[in-house]
C-alpha cells in the first residue's frame, strides 16, 4: 500500500523551545532574534504549552515585568499536538478545525520533534490544491482595520487586540501607506516603545501591495519573495479593499479538499432528501386521500338522465347543479372531453345489476387528473333498476404518490450507497441491499442491534461525542470513519446521517446513508506516492527531492550545520543495459537503491533522476570529512557484484559533493556546484570522489 506525505517529511525539526519557568524576556528575545513567531514551552522534551506572537500582543497592555514573570503563566497552555505519521492532508484538516498556525510535531515518546505552520503547508500543498484561476478576492478577508499617520501605537494595539486583528492598514485617502503587524508590536514591546509614538515613525512602508484580480499563485509567490506572511489586497484605483495572509491561503485548501469530499458524496445527499420527504409524505398524502378530499357523486335515472350532482362533480364537470335539466350522463362526459367508451360498458353492466370500475386520465388543459370511477346500479327490493349511481375519486395525488414511493423504494433497493434506518433508540430497523453487500451482513443478522456493531475502534469516544453532539443540534452531521465488514477487514466510508422529526419535532427515526470510500482512498494514497517518487526503485523523485533539499537548507540558518549534495552517476550501466536489455538494467537500479539507503542515516534523502543518476542529501553536516567517508563507503558498495539469474554483473560509481555554505543557500547554485563536481569525477578516471570548491 503507498501512502501520501506525512508531517515528519515537511515540518521544521529542532524548534525553538523554552522551560516553562524561562522568562517573558528570555522568549520574547528568541523570537526577536530568531524572527520566528512561536516558542514551545516545554517540562524536559514534553510539550506543555506554546507561546506565539497572538499571546505576546495580549499581554503587553497588562505592563508585565518581562524579567520576573515566567512564561508558563502566560503560555497557550494545553497545546495541540500530532504524530510524526500523521497525514499532510489530515494535518492541515486539523489545523483549519481548531483554527490553528502552528501545530506541534512529537515522536512516538511524545517528546517535541517539530513544528508546522502555515508556511510548511504552502510550500508543498499550496500549488497542487489551488486551481490556477483561483482569484485573490475569492479568499481575501474585507474587514480591514485601519487608522492614520497620526494614530499612536496605542491605538493600534487596542484596535487589534479589540478585533482579533493580525495587522492593521496605515491608509491616507484610502490608499495604503504603512502597515503594523502582529510582529511589528510585539518587536516594539520587547523594545519598551513608547505607546505614545506616532504610527508614521514605526509602520513598515511603503507597503507591499496586491491587486485583488491577481491569482493566489501571484499572491503566494509574492509572500515567499518578500518573506512575509500578510500582503495588503487593493482595488483598480490603488485603494484599499483587504487582506490576504498564508492563514487565509491554508483556510482555502482545507475548504478545497472538503470540496472535494462533498462532491464525491453529492448524490448520497440528495438520495437522502428525497427519501425523507417521501417517508413524510407517505402519512401525509394517506390522510389527504382518506379525509380531506371530496367524491363526485352522481346520479342518474333508469334512462341515463342526470337528476343529481354533488358539489365535488359540479365543479369537475364544470356545470351547476341547477342547470343539468335531464341530460344524458354520456353527454355530460362528453361535453368535459371524457371518453365514453368504458362509461358505456359500465351503464350495461349496471343493467345486468353488477357493479363496474376503471380509471380514466382526464385532460383539462395542460393538467391531467387520474380519476377512478365506480358505478352501480339503484334496485328496488324486487332488483328492478331504478336508476345509476356514479362517484368518481380523484386520485391523482395518490397515484403521483405511490409512483414516488416506489421510486424512493427503487432508490432504497438499487442505489450503490449503503442505507440504514433505525428508530429513535437507535436500533436497526431496515437496511437496504448496498449495505448487506459492503458489509457482508445480511438484514436479519443487524436488525434490532445499534450500529456500532460495525465499529471498527478506529475512532475514540471524542469523535463519537462530537458527532452526537452535532446531531442533536442541528439534526444532520457527515464525515469519514472507518468500519468493520462481517469477515474483519475495516474500510473507509463516506457517511452522512440526518434526523427524522415527527409532528411534535421529537426524533422518531434516524437515517445513515454511506459510500464505501477505500478504494478511493487508496487511488489517492497511490496518486500521491506516484507524484513524488520515482516508480521503479520507489526513491523520491526530482520534485520531492527539491522540496527535501530547501527545507534541509532552511534548516541551516538556524542550526548552523551545513548541508551535503552528493550527485551519484554509475560507470557501465549502459553497457549491461545494451548487452543483457532493459529488464536486468532495472534490476541493477534497483540493487543500487537498496545499498544506496542501506548505508546512510533515515533522515538523509536518496533519490533517483532518472536514468542511473542518483542524488543524495546528507543533513546535519557538522565535519566535510565524515561526508566523504560516506561517499568513498558508497562508491566501494556499489561497485559489489550483482547477481542476475545466471550472470554477475558490477557497476562503479562517479561521485561529485558540493556544501552548502552559510553565505549562499541556493537549492540551484548548491546542485549546480555537486554536477560539475560529478564531470570532474567522470574526467578523472571515474570510480570515484570529487569534492566542489566555493568558487564553483
Amino acid at each position: 500500500m503507498y501512502h501520501s506525505i506525512s508531517l515528519r517529511e515537511i515540518c521544521t525539526t529542532n524548534p525553538v523551545c523554552v522551560s516553562i519557568n524561562s522568562t517573558l524576556a528570555e522568549a520574547l528575545a528568541l523570537m526577536a532574534a530568531k524572527r520566528i513567531s512561536s516558542v514551545v514551552v516545554v517540562e524536559g522534551k514534553r510539550p506543555v504549552g506554546i507561546f506565539t506572537e497572538r499571546d505576546a500582543l495580549r499581554i503587553i497592555p497588562e505592563l508585565l515585568n518581562t524579567q520576573a514573570t515566567a512564561v508558563g503563566s502566560v503560555m497557550s497552555s494545553v497545546p495541540v499536538v500530532a504524530p510524526l505519521h500523521l497525514d499532510l492532508f489530515e494535518a492541515y484538516h486539523l489545523c483549519a478545525q481548531n483554527s490553528l498556525r502552528h501545530l506541534i510535531v512529537v515522536d512516538a515518546e511524545g517528546d517535541v520533534y517539530g513544528i508546522a505552520t502555515d508556511s510548511d503547508f504552502i510550500k508543498l500543498l499550496g500549488f497542487d490544491v489551488l486551481s490556477g484561476h483561483e482569484v485573490i478576492e475569492n479568499l481575501m478577508r474585507r474587514d480591514v482595520h485601519t487608522l492614520t499617520r497620526h494614530d499612536t501605537l496605542d491605538d493600534a494595539l487596542v484596535l487589534m487586540l479589540k478585533f482579533n486583528a493580525t495587522a492593521i492598514v496605515i491608509t491616507e485617502a484610502a490608499k495604503p501607506v504603512g502597515i503594523i503587524t502582529e510582529r511589528d508590536l510585539v518587536r516594539l514591546g520587547q523594545d519598551h516603545a513608547n505607546g505614545r509614538m506616532l504610527l508614521a515613525d514605526v509602520m513598515s512602508s511603503p507597503v507591499i501591495t496586491v491587486e485583488s484580480k491577481r491569482s493566489i499563485y501571484f499572491a503566494i509567490d509574492c509572500m515567499r519573495e518578500r518573506k512575509i506572511r500578510t500582503l495588503v489586497v487593493v482595488n483598480e484605483q490603488g485603494e484599499t479593499a483587504g487582506l490576504v495572509s498564508e492563514h487565509d491561503v491554508v483556510k482555502k485548501i482545507e475548504s478545497h479538499y472538503v470540496q472535494m469530499l462533498n462532491t464525491i458524496i453529492q448524490r448520497q445527499a440528495d438520495d437522502i432528501a428525497r427519501i425523507r420527504k417521501e417517508l413524510d409524505e407517505r402519512h401525509v398524502l394517506s390522510a389527504v386521500l382518506h379525509e380531506s378530499l371530496g367524491v363526485s357523486l352522481i346520479i342518474a335515472d333508469p334512462d341515463r338522465k342526470v337528476r343529481y350532482l354533488n358539489p365535488a362533480a359540479s365543479s369537475l364537470f364544470g356545470i351547476a347543479r341547477e342547470h343539468i335539466d335531464g341530460e344524458k350522463l354520456e353527454r355530460l362526459f362528453s361535453k368535459a372531453r371524457m371518453p365514453i367508451e368504458q362509461l358505456l360498458t359500465a351503464m350495461d353492466k349496471v343493467q345486468t345489476g353488477e357493479s363496474y370500475e376503471y380509471d380514466l386520465t382526464h385532460q383539462i388543459e395542460d393538467e391531467a387528473f387520474e380519476l377512478h370511477i365506480r358505478m352501480a346500479p339503484i334496485q328496488d327490493q324486487d332488483h328492478h333498476l331504478l336508476g345509476y349511481v356514479q362517484t368518481i375519486q380523484d386520485e391523482t395525488d395518490k397515484k403521483q404518490s405511490e409512483r414516488k414511493l416506489k421510486q424512493a423504494a427503487s432508490i432504497f433497493d438499487n442505489t450503490i450507497e449503503g442505507i440504514i434506518i433505525t428508530d429513535a433508540e437507535v436500533n436497526i430497523l431496515s437496511v437496504n441491499p448496498a449495505f448487506m453487500k459492503i458489509t457482508g451482513y445480511q438484514e436479519s443478522e443487524v436488525r434490532g442491534r445499534n450500529p456500532r456493531v460495525l465499529s471498527s475502534g478506529r475512532q475514540d469516544k471524542a469523535f463519537y461525542r462530537r458527532m452526537w453532539e452535532a446531531l442533536n443540534t442541528t439534526g444532520y452531521w457527515q464525515g469519514e470513519l472507518w468500519n468493520r465488514r462481517k469477515n474483519g477487514e475495516a474500510y473507509a466510508e463516506w457517511l452522512t446521517i440526518s434526523a427524522i422529526l415527527d409532528n411534535n419535532q421529537q426524533v422518531k427515526n434516524y437515517i445513515a446513508v454511506f459510500a464505501d470510500i477505500t478504494s478511493s482512498k487508496l487511488a489517492h494514497d497511490e496518486f500521491e506516492f506516484l507524484a513524488h517518487h520515482d516508480p521503479l526503485t520507489k526513491l523520491p523523485n526530482r520534485l520531492l527531492f527539491n522540496a527535501r533539499l530547501s527545507h534541509a537548507l532552511s534548516r541551516t540558518k538556524r542550526t548552523g550545520d551545513l548541508v551535503a549534495v552528493l550527485m551519484i552517476d554509475l560507470d557501465g550501466f549502459k553497457l549491461i543495459n545494451d548487452q543483457y536489455g532493459h529488464q536486468s538494467g532495472d534490476r541493477v537500479l534497483e540493487t543500487v537503491a537498496e545499498r544506496l539507503l542501506a548505508n546512510i542515516r533515515d533522515e538523509d534523502t536518496v533519490a533517483r533522476f532518472g536514468g542511473d543518476e542518483f542524488v543524495i542529501v546528507l543533513e546535519d553536516v557538522t565535519a566535510r570529512e565524515g561526508v566523504i567517508d560516506v561517499a568513498c563507503k558508497l562508491i566501494e558498495v556499489i561497485a559489489r557484484p550483482i547477481l542476475l539469474d545466471d550472470i554477475t554483473v558490477s557497476v562503479t560509481a562517479s561521485i561529485g559533493i558540493a556544501f552548502s555554505t552559510m553565505a549562499d543557500s541556493s537549492p540551484k547554485r548548491l546542485m549546480t556546484r555537486a554536477d560539475h563536481a560529478l564531470y570532474e569525477a567522470k574526467d578523472a578516471g571515474k570510480n570515484t570522489v570529487i569534492c566542489a570548491t566555493v568558487a564553483s
